[in-house]
Formats: structure tokens, sequence, C-alpha cells
């Protein structure tokens, strides 16, 4: 199973899509590839620590630069970029469009937040125990 590493190196959650982990010395990122904005914000609507009020800065191509407003007033929009989500907590939550979307959690999340975010993202029916005790695992080394 895959160790502390804080190079920067990638290791990697067993579960379909793949969680992508970097670790460092004082936090992790993890990523994987998710659906459309639309079912993220439904997901972070789920997530406790994120409160309505909390920040999001929003890449949209159809405005100048990046806008900072509250998770309510996000339209999902063919037209969104990037989406960042600042709660008031040791981690961040963000979606992207690349060549597919992707949904990243970055700083010291607790393990069954990403385990959630990850199900509630993608189509992916569940995490095995193995998955789980890697995750947590990285995630208390990282």
């Amino acid at each position: 199973m895959p160790g502390r590493k804080h190079d920067g190196s990638e290791q990697t959650i067993p579960v379909e899509p793949t969680v992508h982990v970097e670790t460092f010395a004082t936090h992790c990122t993890l990523t994987w590839k998710a659906g459309p904005l639309a079912g993220f914000l439904t997901a972070v609507d789920t997530v406790d620590g994120v409160p309505p009020a909390s920040p999001v800065v929003v890449d949209d191509t159809s405005n100048a630069g990046r806008e900072r407003c509250r998770v309510p007033e996000v339209d999902p929009q063919e037209t969104v970029r990037y989406l960042r989500v600042d709660p008031e907590r040791p981690w961040t939550l963000s979606w992207e469009q690349r060549t597919w979307p992707v949904v990243s959690l970055s700083g010291t999340p607790p393990p069954a937040l990403c385990r959630r975010l990850h199900l509630r993202t993608t189509d992916c029916d569940g995490w095995a125990d193995d998955a789980v005790q890697t995750l947590a695992r990285v995630v208390a080394n990282g």
C-alpha cells in the first residue's frame, strides 16, 4: 500500500474513477474525474462543513476574470471552467473543466468527506474496505 511521501509524488486510491493523491509535508491534494458542475454543487450542498455563506471563486468564460460569490449564487452554466469553495475548514474543494470535469479536495480533509464527495460526484458504486483504509492512512500521513 502507498506510504508517506512528502515530495509531491502521486499515489492512488483503488476506486473507480481513481482518486489520485499528491502528498506534501503539510497537506494533500486528492483529485478524480467527476461529473458535471450541477452534480458537484448538489454534492457540496450535502457537506456539513460548507455553509451557504461559504466564499466561492468562479471562473466563467462569459465574464472577465474570476468572481467571488456564495454557493447558492453559483449558476451551473457550461461557461463555468473553474469553481473553488473556501469554507472555514482546513481544506478547500474545487471543480474544474479540463478535458473532463475534475474534482479536487486539498488541505487536510477527513477521509469520510473525500469518500462521500467521490461517491456523489461520480458513478462509483461504493468503496471497498481497503480503499477506505488506504485513504485514511494517506491523509493521516500527508
